[in-house]
């Protein structure tokens, strides 16, 4: 696939996701962003590690996923319990990651019928 080609398949399959999604390249540039990321500032461009505080980022796994072509989560505390952060290496690009977390923004048991 083309570079466009991801990123026109990401908004289809995460412009609706309830929390902030990237996809952002080994460099920490982000390539494209969800409806959820671009609310809280987020925009394509702009290095991932320039958000919040430098200890923020001290759990970053981008690297790591990249550098083993393989997906890896984390969990930590968030604030409605349990989180948990993914870094998703994305096949046909291989310095790009998708980068989301689950819990982190949303309180699941309220959004939850």
């Amino acid at each position: 696939m083309t570079e466009q080609e991801i990123i026109s398949a990401f908004h289809a399959m995460w412009g609706n996701f309830p929390e902030p999604v990237t996809i952002t390249q080994k460099s920490r540039e982000i390539i494209a962003v969800n409806e959820e990321a671009a609310k809280v500032g987020l925009k394509p461009g702009m290095k991932c590690s320039s958000i919040g505080k430098p200890e923020d980022h001290k759990g970053c796994l981008c690297n790591k996923s990249i550098e083993s072509k393989q997906p890896i989560g984390v969990s930590y505390d968030g604030p409605f319990g349990k989180a948990y952060g993914f870094w998703i290496p994305i096949q046909d690009h291989p310095e790009w990651v998708l980068h989301f977390s689950v819990g982190r923004m949303v309180n699941y048991d309220k959004l939850m019928r």
